[in-house]
């Protein structure tokens, strides 16, 4: 998944009270605090998010929280989703070409070839070479294909969000812990009350 990673200082003290907790309960509460301030990132960057020919990079914006086994860290990612061989919502292999741009390129010995089957989902692509038929339906051919200026709206987007994200996920943080530590005080009494 390509996205942007945010690190958040100043939460020593807040993390300090949640490492004396269970890890159970350390992972349920800093995931929750994690999804509940990054999932509203999702619909803004599919806002920003060109639809294009097929609308597979917009659909490939989401949403994906690691948690670590190890230790109790919690990671939420927000960007495009891809995988090989994966369903039609990570299909967004392409994103870091939108975003970055390309530069002009020029095959070496033969055209570029874009079988005729996949070039018709793609409009753009009629009229700027040379069809050639065949009994698998043909292809067309490039011998050059233009580079194009990349959109820079995820860095955009995330340079003038984060600051924001980074401060509600301490306030959330301060918040969940409250509700951990009573969670991990009523798993204690269970426990000594023999799970009443």
């Amino acid at each position: 998944m390509a996205g942007v990673v945010m690190t958040v200082e100043g939460v020593e003290r807040i993390l300090m009270g949640f490492s004396r907790l269970s890890k159970g309960v350390q992972r349920k509460y800093l995931g929750a605090a994690v999804r509940a301030v990054v999932k509203d990132a999702v619909p803004q960057v599919k806002a920003l998010t060109p639809r294009g020919p097929t609308g597979n990079l917009r659909r490939s914006v989401g949403l994906k929280l690691e948690k670590k086994k190890r230790n109790t860290t919690v990671t939420g990612i927000v960007g495009y989703r891809s995988s090989n061989g994966g369903n039609r919502n990570e299909l967004g292999f392409h994103a870091w070409w939108v975003e970055n741009g390309t530069r002009d390129r020029y095959p070496q010995g033969n055209a570029l070839s874009v079988p005729l089957r996949l070039a018709a989902k793609y409009p753009y692509m009629k009229g700027q070479a040379s069809l050639v038929g065949g009994p698998d339906g043909g292809a067309i051919f490039f011998k050059s294909v233009r580079g194009y200026t990349g959109s820079d709206k995820f860095r955009q987007w995330s340079d003038a969000n984060l600051p924001r994200m980074k401060q509600e996920l301490v306030g959330k943080l301060e918040q969940n812990l409250g509700a951990a530590i009573a969670e991990e005080e009523r798993r204690m009494i269970r426990k000594i009350h023999g799970g009443r």
